[in-house]
């Protein structure tokens, strides 16, 4: 019997990729049932993961519809059907004692980039245009313009697009033996007409109540409690700016848990608010990290893979050290290749071993970084102060780090990544008033910092060099890290 206040170390998003053909190539060799487990669930069982969450699809029919098909997003033969592959893996979950969600993605709009309606990823779309956000046309638009994606989201404004969601979570909560069902809002984050969002947050709330209504039912007939989780954006403010009114939700009793972030920049998530409100109604509150999109960064900033594991454990030890509840993570897959060799999933899997308790993240290496702004959605995401020009005015960035910060038997660097059009220039940070100048090494700038320096929690920390302001050759940061060494 599982409930909303037991203890969560690591929550596990599987998107559920591995139920289809196109994920038949190394590592995975997908043949039968259980090697369809072992794809990415075995690694999961014996960790630090407490929970499991199941991507149940996008609201469509099957899931993914006929941008499934386009996309040989086809459901392997010896499992046949979406349910049954989602059984298998429920079955197994609960065969260990592993607690087990369904996710739903509210909003997907990975079809933004269909050539017609009949290629989305949901025949409703291509029935009822009049209900999605946009236009077709607005496909065409460049990278540098989001609205390309938010054409293919439906408009909640609509009382038919909120029925046609409700009658699929209904159908499909009553249909697989999930412990909670989660409703996730940062896939993707559009759900209303821009500038109106705040104005039409009433509905979503009345959307959430009916949801409720839907699972308290289901978990009558079934004698236990059927838990209502939320994935939202970064705060409480990015959220209602996009009509997700959270607090109401809370404060309402509505939802059970609340996951919070879209998981681009864990340093500029606001715990400490979102503690507060979690306490104030006696709501879990779990951060959540997309690891995904940060292994490419760290993996060629630092030109090796096990710059990441050492990303994700400072990340962890900021987290707990803000006392979170727990750790979600989104994308952590062995099978994310990056256009290079598969990944090993002895490393891939390894942070589930380290990263749900403070203990077993000591004197481990780590490094803690000054997020970067790396994400396509912005209006959910609570922003960086990098990248930011240097001259000879101190800038102020924020420095934050766990508990490694007084440990006496680490060593602690600074790693810089810049722009710089004056090759000559020098430039120096100054923490807790204490100046370094760094030294360039390589292709960036480093300085080890003297111990005793560092304190846990926020760090004053600024940057600044030898330009004056207004030349033309400037001297840019586009990142910074603390890199945490205990052994080498």
């Amino acid at each position: 019997m599982f409930n909303k206040d037991r203890k969560r170390r690591i929550i596990y998003n599987d998107d559920s990729d591995q139920q289809f053909v196109r994920l038949n190539r190394p590592p995975y060799k997908l043949i039968d049932e259980q090697s369809y487990i072992d794809a990415r669930t075995t690694p999961t069982f014996d960790t630090q993961v407490d929970t499991y969450v199941w991507n149940v699809g996008n609201g469509a029919t099957p899931p993914w519809g006929p941008w499934a098909k386009l996309n040989n997003y086809i459901v392997h033969p010896f499992l046949g059907t979406h349910q049954y592959a989602t059984d298998v893996i429920i079955r197994e979950c609960h065969s260990k004692n592993m607690e087990i969600w369904g996710s739903l993605r509210i909003n997907d709009s990975h079809d933004a980039s269909a050539k017609k309606l009949e290629h989305t990823n949901d025949s409703f779309k291509s029935e009822h245009p009049e209900y999605l956000l946009g236009d077709i046309a607005d496909r065409n638009l460049g990278k540098e313009h989001i609205e390309r994606y938010q054409w293919a989201a439906l408009n909640f404004e609509h009382a038919e697009v909120r029925s046609h969601r409700l009658s699929y979570i209904k159908d499909n909560a009553e249909s697989h033996d999930f412990d909670g069902y989660e409703l996730d809002f940062t896939r993707f984050i559009w759900n209303f007409p821009q500038g109106r969002e705040i104005e039409l947050a009433p509905l979503m709330t009345d959307f959430i109540k009916k949801v409720r209504s839907v699972l308290n039912d289901i978990g009558k007939n079934r004698g236990r409690e059927y838990m209502l989780i939320v994935h939202v954006p970064d705060s409480i403010e990015t959220s209602l700016m996009l009509g997700l009114d959270v607090e109401k939700w809370m404060s309402s009793e509505l939802v059970d848990i609340v996951v919070a972030g879209m998981g681009f920049n864990p340093y500029k998530m606001p715990i400490d608010n979102w503690n507060e409100i979690g306490s104030r109604y006696g709501i879990p509150i779990y951060t959540a990290l997309n690891t995904r999109p940060l292994f490419k960064l760290y993996r060629d900033t630092f030109r090796s893979s096990s710059a990441w594991i050492k990303y994700i454990r400072g990340v962890a030890d900021w987290w707990w050290y803000c006392n979170v509840d727990g750790i979600y993570l989104f994308n952590l897959f062995a099978h994310c290749e990056f256009n290079t060799k598969p990944l090993d999933k002895g490393i891939v899997y390894k942070p589930l071993n380290e990263i749900g308790e403070i203990s077993t993240l000591q004197k481990k290496n780590k490094i803690y970084g000054i997020d970067s702004g790396v994400t396509m959605f912005t209006q959910g995401t609570v922003m960086s102060e990098l990248p930011v020009v240097l001259d000879i005015n101190e800038r102020r960035i924020a420095l934050k780090i766990g508990s490694d910060a007084t440990d006496k038997d680490a060593v602690f660097m600074i790693h810089t990544w810049l722009n710089e059009d004056n090759q000559d220039a020098r430039i120096w940070i100054r923490v807790n008033h204490v100046s370094v100048e760094l030294i360039k090494t390589d292709d960036h700038r480093t300085a080890t910092l003297p111990k005793g320096v560092l304190r846990s929690g926020n760090n004053d920390f600024t940057m600044y060099c030898n330009i004056e302001s207004g030349r033309n050759n400037y001297v840019i940061v586009n990142d910074v890290f603390l890199e945490v060494i205990f052994e080498r």
